[in-house]
Parts: structure tokens; sequence; C-alpha cells
């Protein structure tokens, strides 16, 4: 399996980040219609459309096989992990992985070594927890801007009223917009600040 034990360690208190320890969802699994037991298919992960990794999967009735090669040593790993299911409120039943170090339900694993486990027995950080306030408020900024129909990136400057929206609508949410351009600059502000009086020294 490609990428395996090469994630980079995040600035978060030394933690590696969910995004680059190759994470498994089985809610995307099941959507696609792969979950029957005793069918078995490979899975892959992508970076601009290019493969990145891959592991085989075979489902078994109560649990999953997962077989990879460590790219590092081109290990053969098989890990066994048990699923359970959940009632739905409005019927139907919703899909786990069991963690196999500490037993939790959950939908996803990661992988930031040479076995998958949970995010917590992972150590691992969302990407998000990294951000400072400018970052969250840049990163807020672009999902309002993605709403407006404008092009991302708060340097692009405003657009205008996307057709169909009403005016109390775009006007709420521009007002929003411009809050957050505001907290994302002057943390920018404040960076180029230290970074000059640094240079000073």
């Amino acid at each position: 399996m490609g990428g395996r034990g090469s994630g980079r360690a995040s600035g978060y208190g030394g933690k590696r980040n969910t995004s680059s320890s190759m994470p498994l969802d089985l809610r995307k699994i099941t959507r696609k219609g792969l979950l029957v037991p005793g069918n078995s298919f490979s899975w892959q992960w992508l970076v601009c459309k290019r493969e990145v990794a891959s592991i085989n999967i075979q489902v078994d009735l109560q649990s999953v096989m997962l077989s990879y090669r460590v790219k590092s040593t081109d290990e053969l790993v098989e890990q066994r992990v048990q699923t359970q299911t959940s009632p739905c409120n409005l019927g139907g039943q919703r899909h786990w992985f069991t963690c196999p170090r500490c037993s939790k339900r959950v939908a996803v694993l990661y992988a930031p070594g040479r076995y998958f486990a949970c995010r917590h027995c992972g150590g691992l950080a969302y990407a998000t927890q990294k951000e400072d306030a400018g970052d969250r408020a840049s990163t807020k900024a672009n999902k309002l801007r993605k709403r407006l129909g404008w092009p991302a990136g708060i340097a692009h400057g405003d657009g205008g009223k996307p057709k169909g929206m009403h005016w109390a609508t775009y006007w709420q949410l521009k007002s929003r917009h411009d809050a957050l351009v505001q907290v994302s600059l002057y943390d920018i502000s404040r960076k180029l600040g230290f970074l000059h009086k640094f240079l000073k020294r």
C-alpha cells in the first residue's frame, strides 16, 4: 500500500493529521454498494485524480479483511477488522467499524503506521485543528463565497448577487463574509508585522 508510515507530522501538538493517514470511510464503501458478504474489491486513495495508495478488502459477515503492502518495505500486511450495525431512526441500519485497538464504534479508520485504527488510537488530529483564527475565518469565508458563486480566495474581492437569491439572503451572507475577511486580514497583518520585527533583529 503506497504511502504507509510516511505521513508528515503536523504542527498541532506534534500530531499527524487525519487527511494524510489514509482515511478508510465505511460510509463511502457502503454507499457504493460494496459492503456485501463475500465481496472482494480494491479501494484507492487519489490526489488530483492520481492514485497514491490502494488496499484490497474482503468482506465477510461481520468483519472485513484488509490486505495491503507497506510502501517502505513492500511487506504484505493483513488485518481483520470487525464490523457492527446500529438501527436508523427511520428504518434500515448503519454500518460501523469496531476499532481494533479500543473496540470503539467508528465510521472511519486511519493508518498513521502499520495498522488501521480509529483517530484517537492513531494519535491523529483533524487538519482544521492546526488552523489559527485567521485560517479558520478564511476557510469559512471561502464556504460563503462558494454559496454566493464567487471565486475562491478573499484576494479576488466581492462578486455580485447570484441570480435567484433573495436580496435579504445576499446581504446577510455578504455581511458574514465581510466580517470573516476582516478577521483574516487582521491575522495576516499581525503575522506580517511579527515577521517584519523578526527580520529586523
